[in-house]
């Protein structure tokens, strides 16, 4: 998520360019274990200020970064990020083979690991995760609209002619062998994702849908065990003592839910709190104020985002192309950048950052302009369309990296339409249910929505199939279960580009895709930000990352 304002940006071009898998990727060495940390004479707790609880602590189930940052701490995959960037490298996997087609790879599991629950990590708990994500008819799997995740990053569950996976096999007890349906560059990427990461079995077998929520138990592999969840108030983790790798410095790591950014920053201010996560950034007065104090620390983190203006493609009026070209001329992004952000963020022109590779430069925005837009709208007008008076506008009720005050955003995005004569009325349910789940399952509420998007994995497939290979339908929700069908050239596009096992040619692939969503106006891009995490300056040792806050190795001074 960000720099220090103009050196890191290079930084992360770089960090992101060296993240291209290549067709077949050499073995993977094995890394060993991290030498356990001395003891630690002093138990520190880490008091990290959230703006929102988290939805769930089942990593197949996540889609909030509320939900994602504690996850990050508790479970593992077979892959993981390196510090500070989005190579992957080895986790609980310490090598793997991969056959010169690209659909057989085989990964050797890290043997001596546990879960917390004190059962083994092995090949059997692998399979089982893999075959609970993607086989709808696993006793243990929710349902197809449960695991969202999974939908975009594997496009499609078992029976799917579009999925990925077309299986995964035991070999022996620490190798497993997953088989694809054709070829994924990203793969590697994408198993280090939170949501791929695994859960001990044994609980999920005995808690059932309990399982993660704060009535049950998260139980995985990693440095941190969850130690008590209070329903929005605070989640608790403790060090796992009987950590595989270097255990942490910190004895805990408390995630207190502050929604109001000021409110964070005043208990930052007075002691009470560590740090602020990106996810909850104060405004731009009080970054100004942070930067004065010398008992804080504001650190950027690589811009890796989006926010944008979703329109619900089911809705009638908003299928017209005058419509939505009229939307795009008609919202002011840089005066929006210029009002609401301490200047540590860009107007965004597509669905992906500038530092990724597959970014289209040669695209020029939509220009601020109210009469053209005007034009568009009454053009649509005489060719039928009927607008809705007033349309119904969500607005996200908590701060995310991208729109740190999202109800101010709101409001200028609602007086821009209406300057051209949209008329919305802005609704704001809960976060994260029932917003996101209005915006994926009934789109009769909504027509237009705020969003955004943060990289997960470093690759264009991250940004650009989650939202138009029909695994997202918050662009095209009818309501009645599954959504309008995706725009099918660009969605074959892009399934084509993850298959393609050429780096040029996979990055001319998402360059042509950029255009085709942006000429179509699939949505309005609106932001890119580079989102500060804010810390009390005795903590030490935080690296800045495109795709999560990591706390693992904080210490106190």
């Amino acid at each position: 998520m960000r720099k220090t304002l103009l050196v890191l940006p290079l930084i992360v071009a770089l960090i992101i360019a060296a993240c291209a898998m290549p067709a077949a990727p050499p073995p993977a060495e094995e890394v060993k274990a991290p030498e356990a940390a001395p003891p630690v004479e002093e138990e520190q707790t880490l008091i990290f200020a959230h703006s929102a609880d988290a939805g769930t602590l089942d990593p197949a189930l996540e889609t909030s970064a509320n939900s994602l940052a504690p996850a990050s701490h508790i479970y593992e995959g077979l892959t993981t990020f390196e510090p500070g960037g989005t190579t992957p490298i080895p986790a609980l996997a310490t090598s793997w083979e991969v056959s010169e087609d690209g659909l057989e790879w085989i990964f050797h599991l890290r043997e001596g690991v546990t879960f917390h629950d004190g059962t083994p990590f092995n090949a059997d708990a692998v399979v089982f995760n893999f075959e609970r994500w993607w086989d709808p008819d696993h006793p243990y799997n929710l349902g197809k609209d449960q695991f969202i995740y999974w939908d975009y990053m594997f496009q499609g569950f078992k029976g799917d002619e579009t999925s990925v996976l077309a299986g995964v096999e035991k070999i022996d007890d620490m190798t497993v062998k997953l088989i694809l349906n054709r070829p994924n560059a990203s793969l590697l990427n994408t198993l280090a994702m939170e949501n791929f990461r695994f859960a001990s079995p044994k609980a999920i077998m005995e808690q059932g849908d309990k399982y993660g929520t704060a009535e049950g138990r998260a139980v995985g592999t990693g440095p941190f065990m969850l130690e008590e969840w209070v329903k929005e108030d605070h989640i608790t983790l403790v060090r796992n003592e009987n950590y595989w790798g270097k255990k942490p410095t910190l004895k805990r790591i408390i995630y207190r839910v502050i929604p109001d950014p000021s409110a964070a920053f005043l208990a930052l201010q007075a002691g009470e709190i560590d740090a602020i996560s990106l996810w909850s950034s104060p405004g731009p007065d009080e970054i100004a104020q942070a930067k004065a104090d010398p008992n804080i620390q504001v650190i950027y983190n690589p811009a890796f985002n989006v926010g944008y203006l979703g329109l619900n493609h089911a809705k009638p009026w908003l299928q017209n192309i005058n419509v939505r070209l009229a939307i795009a001329h008609a919202i002011d992004k840089q005066a929006i950048v210029d009002t609401l952000y301490p200047g540590d963020a860009e107007p965004a022109k597509e669905f992906m950052p500038p530092s990724l590779w597959g970014y289209n430069h040669e695209i020029e925005d939509y220009p601020y302009d109210p009469e053209l837009a005007k034009q568009y709208l009454q053009k649509a007008i005489d060719e039928g369309v009927e607008i809705p008076d007033p349309a119904i506008f969500y607005v996200m009720p908590v701060a995310r990296a991208y729109f740190p005050q999202p109800q101010q955003t709101g409001e200028l995005i609602q007086s821009m339409l209406a300057e051209i004569g949209i008329n919305t009325e802005i609704r704001s349910p809960a976060w994260p249910d029932p917003y996101l789940s209005d915006l994926e399952e009934d789109g009769t509420k909504h027509d237009l929505f705020m969003l955004g998007w943060v990289g997960d994995n470093g690759d264009p497939d991250n940004f650009l199939c989650v939202f138009f290979c029909g695994g997202d339908t918050s662009f095209n929700n009818d309501g009645q279960g599954g959504g309008l069908p995706p725009d099918e050239e660009i969605a074959q596009l892009l399934r084509d580009a993850v298959a393609e096992t050429d780096f040029e040619t996979r990055k001319a692939m998402y360059e042509e895709a950029n255009r085709l969503i942006h000429e179509r106006v699939l949505g309005v891009p609106i932001v890119h930000r580079t989102p500060p995490t804010l810390f009390r300056a005795n903590i030490k040792g935080y690296v800045p990352s495109p795709v999560r806050e990591i706390l693992t190795y904080l210490v106190k001074e």
